[in-house]
């Protein structure tokens, strides 16, 4: 149920912006490219961090919260387990957005080849697997459903 519930999250917000990807694909095979003045240093290296953040930051940091709220208990409740899983795999999922405005900036090739390592990394790390979900069960002392 939790499984089914995760992946219905997932692919909600990753299905919109693989459309999108292949939107701006097409549109740039047919030269109509969508595009602002070209992008800084600052600017990449904002997007960099936000890409960072909510592949790889934000997950951690929302374990080691729900670690620090729990931690003189000695097993997690289901619902807290659930809560955590629902936001790490809301927030890695929404790391494939930063592709776009690094795109419509004009980034220079290796912040944008960070960028879509990070959306790569978060996608395939963070999928909602059954095996996933139950190593994380494991983790936190949760019992098997």
């Amino acid at each position: 149920m939790l499984e089914k519930k995760l992946k219905k999250n997932y692919f909600l917000i990753v299905t919109p912006a693989i459309l999108l990807i292949f939107i701006f694909l097409l549109l740039e095979k047919n030269n109509i490219i969508l595009n602002f003045p070209l992008g800084g240093k600052v600017l990449s290296t904002v997007i960099i961090i936000l890409s960072a953040s909510t592949s790889t930051i934000f997950p951690i940091w929302y374990k080691l919260l729900l670690i620090k709220k729990l931690k003189n208990n000695k097993k997690v409740s289901f619902d807290d387990f659930t809560s955590l899983q629902n936001r790490v795999t809301i927030t890695t999922a929404f790391s494939i957005y930063w592709i776009f405005p690094a795109y419509m900036y004009q980034l220079q090739e290796i912040p944008m080849l960070l960028i879509a390592f990070f959306a790569i990394y978060a996608l395939y790390y963070y999928y909602p697997s059954k095996r996933r979900i139950e190593m994380e069960k494991k983790t936190f002392r949760i019992n098997p459903d």
